[in-house]
């Protein structure tokens, strides 16, 4: 079969599946929360979570001891007294007990699939009606920024719609049901880009859609050739947003990034809002920020969530690894939702500094935005107080800028640490298509509680 063939089978029964009359009605009724109160929206949120519980208790072993007669108002309460927080590594060990159907996903269920990112992949079960509610939640997200369906958009992921070995141009696949044009992210270089760049400007799209990393490999490119794309609005998603990441990105596409928070898990859900806020949204999961000892914390702590939508397998009180803390007051949008701070990375893509103190990827972006002739970059830890930046330069990147680099982070991150600046050819991205810039090759793996 070839690649065009498959790819049109793929697109057109992905727009079916997902792209069809009910997903617009369950999109329309998620647009009518927007307008509801604070008080509306907790009545909302316990018959969801009610619903969850239940089904829980009916399905997964793990809860089956659990009472069923608690009424809808007293689901939190009952949420957080009776019913455990789990961790990943728990899925894998413990299967039989949180997995429905004694591990075996129907013929009916979806796989769902991590990314693998923290080295650990899990497959979860998924059900159609949450394949289009998930559709919906990131179609209400876009139409923030005045999107809608039928206006043309680009893409730049993961998906792999031109060979490896590709030398010329077409590097991306028009998905005519979606009015989408798919670029192959792998095919971001210097000697690829222009062809890119010409495809972009022609169509005009109303936005992109991309990992952050990716986003930012293509301004780095624009920035090289001094051309600006004009897309009002990208959207970026799957990876930690990083500032310089996102300065670069708004400067050389000349719009706005509105960033959105999730996972595979889908235990929780955030979009950026048009005032730059983070917005839980409360109709997607229940969401608690909990500290080391699970309890609720308005400090920074552990994202612990519980799905809403997807009752073939319910997670409930799912600890994330990402950190983060609820943000006070009102947004100038009006909606009446919940607020977070920018969510720290993994513990995986966590470093420590020469105090032995975890170092924050924003602060080490400061070593690296007044750099040149880096195409791209990752920091390891690879001992105490030990780093390796690798770097793939470009031509006229000097011993003077490697020893700049370095100069750089003594002087704006931490004065402890080593660090080694090693040259590669590439980087590579995770099997997913999606690149870590910052990770801990060093720190033993550290299970949640």
């Amino acid at each position: 079969m070839s690649a065009q063939l498959r790819n049109e089978l793929l697109f057109g029964t992905r727009a079916l599946l997902r792209d069809n009359p009910l997903s617009q009605w369950r999109l329309r009724a998620l647009q009518r929360n927007e307008s509801l109160d604070r008080a509306q929206l907790e009545q909302l949120q316990a018959a969801l979570l009610h619903r969850t519980m239940q089904t829980a208790i009916a399905r997964l072993p793990m809860y089956k001891h659990l009472p069923r007669d608690f009424p809808v108002a007293a689901a939190p309460e009952v949420l957080r007294t009776m019913f455990p927080i789990i961790a990943k590594d728990m899925l894998f060990v413990q299967r039989g007990a949180l997995y429905p159907n004694r591990g075996q996903r129907q013929p009916w269920q979806a796989p769902g699939k991590s990314s693998g990112t923290t080295g650990a992949p899990v497959t979860l079960f998924r059900s159609l009606a949450s394949l289009l509610m998930e559709q919906a939640f990131v179609k209400r997200h876009w139409a923030w920024a005045g999107y809608h369906d039928g206006m043309v958009r680009a893409t730049l992921r993961g998906e792999l719609v031109a060979g490896f070995g590709q030398a010329g141009p077409p590097f991306w696949f028009w998905n005519r049901y979606n009015c989408q044009l798919l670029v192959s992210s792998r095919h971001l270089v210097d000697a690829h880009a222009d062809a890119i760049i010409d495809r972009l400007e022609q169509l005009a799209p109303a936005m992109l859609q991309a990992y952050p990393s990716t986003a930012f490999t293509l301004a780095g490119l624009l920035q090289r050739r001094q051309r600006r794309l004009g897309i009002p609005f990208v959207f970026t998603s799957s990876e930690p947003l990083y500032p310089h990441q996102r300065a670069l990105v708004e400067q050389w596409f000349g719009g706005k990034v509105m960033d959105m928070y999730g996972m595979a898990e889908r235990v929780a859900f955030a979009g950026e809002c048009e005032h730059g806020q983070l917005h839980i949204n409360p109709d997607y999961s229940y969401v608690e920020i909990v500290d080391e000892d699970g309890c609720p914390t308005d400090d920074y702590g552990s994202v612990v969530g519980t799905t809403f939508h997807n009752h073939a397998m319910p997670l409930v009180r799912y600890r994330l690894s990402d950190h983060t803390r609820w943000r006070r007051g009102l947004c100038a949008c009006g909606r009446a939702w919940p607020m977070i701070e920018v969510v720290s990375g993994k513990f995986e893509d966590c470093i420590t500094g020469g105090n032995g103190e975890p170092v924050s990827s924003s602060v080490l972006t400061f070593a690296f935005k007044n750099m040149n002739g880096i195409c791209k970059s990752q920091v390891a830890q690879v001992g105490p107080a030990r780093w390796e930046v690798r770097v793939v330069p470009l031509q006229g990147f000097t011993a003077t800028d490697q020893q700049k680099l370095v100069d750089n982070i003594h002087q704006l991150v931490d004065p402890h640490v080593a660090v080694t600046v090693v040259l590669r050819d590439d980087i590579p991205s995770t099997a997913a298509g999606k690149f870590r810039w910052v990770v801990n090759e060093f720190d033993p793996p550290r299970n949640a509680a």
